[in-house]
């Protein structure tokens, strides 16, 4: 029996070679979106759970996940794809800037990330990647930072790099806390 961590083992013998993590990100990404935000749901149940801690376990999915959280109106979460560093530009609600989104959207998209993460804590499956855990609380410190919660986003990002130290999100959000930047929204 093998032990290797096939969230780092690349897949593919093409010249542009793919984690299995960032495979099942992008998958499971329509899913996790609708997790997310979808109304009238209380709680995020454990297959929608695990959707979106395996969505959350790659970075280009999260940037995607909230671009979509913080759009204004009700995008379709079948048509979320994952952010492509070479050919998309950041969006600026990564920023804190543009439009001010619909804080209520994101308040929720925030709770079910740290729902998803509750569900995790309980839960004897050790399948889930420690990489999504962390990603999925990092997605929630950001819903907390873009709503002006820099306690609540100080706590969840510590939470995330508690789970994995090298989340670029959570870091992220962290020093952005620390430096007292806070989101820009325009009307």
């Amino acid at each position: 029996m093998s032990c290797m961590d096939t969230s780092t083992a690349r897949t593919g013998s093409g010249p542009f070679p793919r984690h299995p993590s960032e495979i099942a990100a992008a998958i499971t990404l329509p899913a996790a979106a609708r997790a997310l935000v979808a109304p009238g749901e209380p709680t995020v149940r454990p297959p929608a759970a695990q959707a979106v801690i395996t969505a959350c376990a790659a970075l280009a999915p999260r940037i995607a996940l909230l671009a979509f959280v913080g759009q204004r109106g009700r995008a379709d979460p079948d048509g979320v794809r994952a952010f492509d560093p070479f050919r998309d530009t950041v969006p600026p609600v990564m920023r804190g800037s543009g439009p001010e989104p619909d804080r209520s959207r994101i308040r929720t998209a925030g709770d079910r990330c740290v729902e998803a993460w509750r569900w995790w804590v309980h839960t004897p499956d050790t399948a889930v990647s420690t990489r999504g855990v962390a990603g999925v609380l990092a997605t929630a410190a950001w819903c907390s930072w873009a709503l002006g919660s820099e306690l609540r986003a100080v706590t969840r990002a510590r939470y995330a790099l508690e789970v994995r130290a090298d989340d670029p999100l959570a870091a992220l959000v962290l020093r952005t806390c620390r430096a007292g930047a806070r989101p820009r929204w325009s009307g």
